[in-house]
């Protein structure tokens, strides 16, 4: 999957931004500009401004010689390694998404196709990365346990809370095999215990087209502008553009008005889990 990240925020302080954010203030402390820098480290100028920024991952050898050069006794290496686990082992739009997750106090996200990855079992997880062709045994145990870690941010007491809506062809539609789809289920079922996780079913019956187009998550917080993730077959993107996320908000809305409440919506997994046994 490729990606292009449009307009991302600069006040947005995820981990990789945090870090192009100190790199400039040590920077400008040591009274030195980009070119200067740029000429110590062996770096280009838009290599360096573009780690400033948050759009270019530092690797362990830049972070290192940057600390050194600007006198950060550690600070910086310190911020790279935070990251660099994640940035290594995810792709550029994915790391980032992650980031503000972490961030977010509020999702909503719309699924059409699959149930949403917040919300998958292990083996729902498995099933789909294992469609992917060329993919190895060794990179599909990979994605399924970078699936279970992004979960995480939603047990965490200040996590944020989670609105999905997904469509009923989802239910419906055989994943992996009727066990895997029977837990599936009997997880969605179990969310309804969760203080943060609001699942409502869209019905097949609704002749609603807002949302064909894809699946999205809009990400809102108090230290964070609005922005929304948006989800093709070979494009991923994330924004902040306010016509781009106010767009993604109006269609959220038409799906959720037209979906089941929550009760009837729990009442229908319960309908089609039956199915599944």
């Amino acid at each position: 999957m490729t990606s292009q990240d449009t307009n991302m925020d600069p006040s947005l302080k995820t981990p990789r931004t945090e870090f192009g954010v100190s790199l400039r203030e040590y920077r400008i402390s040591a009274g030195l500009r980009q070119k200067d820098l740029a000429a110590v480290l062996g770096w280009s100028v838009s290599k360096i401004s573009m780690v400033e920024r948050g759009e270019r991952p530092a690797d362990g050898d830049f972070a290192r010689d940057a600390d050194a050069a600007l006198h950060a006794d550690g600070a910086l290496l310190a911020l790279w390694r935070d990251t660099a686990h994640q940035t290594a082992r995810w792709p550029v739009w994915l790391a980032q998404l992650v980031e503000i997750e972490q961030q977010a106090a509020m999702l909503r996200t719309w699924q059409p196709l699959i149930v949403p990855g917040m919300l998958q079992t292990p083996e729902y997880a498995r099933a789909i990365f294992r469609g992917k062709p060329g993919t190895t045994p060794e990179a599909v145990e990979q994605n399924v346990a970078d699936r279970m870690q992004r979960q995480d941010v939603l047990q965490r007491e200040n996590g944020p809370t989670l609105w999905a809506v997904i469509d009923e062809g989802v239910l419906t539609r055989p994943i992996g095999a009727k066990a895997v789809m029977a837990e599936q289920m009997a997880h969605l079922l179990a969310l309804d215990d969760h203080p943060r996780v609001n699942v409502r079913v869209l019905p097949r019956d609704s002749w609603l087209t807002t949302g064909l187009q894809g699946a999205f998550i809009l990400l809102s917080g108090p230290r964070m502008p609005d922005m929304a993730y948006l989800e093709s077959v070979t494009l991923s993107q994330i924004t902040a553009d306010a016509d781009r996320v106010l767009e993604t908000k109006s269609r959220y809305e038409m799906l959720h008005g037209d979906a089941l409440s929550r009760r009837a919506s729990l009442q229908l997994i319960e309908e089609i889990a039956t199915q599944w046994k």
